[in-house]
């Protein structure tokens, strides 16, 4: 799956940068934008623990300068169903043999989810590297902000009583904090707008802390501070809804 993303994101490259050229004397352009993105991530440090592999799909409005300094708003949300804890959260509630009972006297099903998000603003620069033109290029970002997640449990029907209601609420790990963000990418903005797009990496830091008062499977509150990575890839694709022109030319 890596293989693939980083192979469309190499050919995406290759064949916008040579959709447009634009004169040597062109200049920069003021750009608004906004951005819908998908990708995905793998966790590290803490997280890795917790979770394994999510998705992450969002939206972002950002402003580039005629001298190419970009500064935006992103919001991620984060969603996955490989959660490592499952069988340890429910320990409590089940049997000697390792089942949980609903309230119908049947063995239970209960369904775990990662889900998640963080918000940030930052500030990036696209560097004249492999330009197709002048608004265009390498990509280097940072942003800060807040990121939280939790444990999704889906109790069909509500038949499980143990975790139904407000007592889901004692096996979620609701966690949050503060994040930070940093993009590795290549920025394209294409004459013919619905072209635009950034593609790249993206790595996320955490410092964050459980914020339930009691967790059932912990006897108490999660108190422990932890450090939290995602890292992964992300495709934007931009459109840009108003600009200040410079004196370009572009050929077709």
């Amino acid at each position: 799956m890596i293989r693939k993303l980083f192979f469309f994101a190499t050919l995406l490259i290759v064949i916008f940068g040579n959709a447009a050229k634009a004169q040597d004397t062109a200049k920069a352009n003021r750009i608004f934008s906004a951005h819908f993105q998908y990708g995905f991530h793998l966790p590290g440090a803490d997280m890795k623990d917790r979770y394994g592999i999510n998705q992450v799909a969002g939206f972002a409005l950002s402003m580039k300068t005629p001298t190419n300094w970009m500064f935006d708003a992103d919001f991620s949300y984060f969603f996955g169903g490989d959660i490592k804890i499952h069988d340890s959260i429910f320990a409590g509630i089940a049997n000697d043999d390792g089942y949980i009972i609903d309230g119908n006297g049947q063995f239970a099903e209960l369904y775990t989810y990662e889900r998640g998000y963080y918000v940030t603003l930052g500030v990036s620069k696209i560097l004249p590297v492999w330009q197709a033109n002048k608004n265009s290029g390498l990509t280097l970002g940072a942003g800060a902000g807040f990121m939280q997640h939790k444990i999704r449990i889906y109790n069909p029907d509500n038949i499980v009583p143990q975790v139904a209601g407000d007592y889901a609420k004692g096996y979620d790990y609701l966690t949050n904090g503060t994040a930070i963000r940093q993009f590795v990418g290549y920025t394209f903005f294409s004459p013919r707008r619905v072209y635009s797009f950034r593609a790249g990496f993206e790595f996320v830091e955490a410092f964050t802390m459980g914020r339930r008062d009691y967790l059932f499977p912990l006897g108490g509150p999660d108190t422990e501070k932890r450090l939290e990575f995602l890292y992964g890839f992300k495709l934007y694709w931009t459109i840009p809804f108003s600009e200040k022109k410079g004196e370009t030319f572009y050929y077709y």
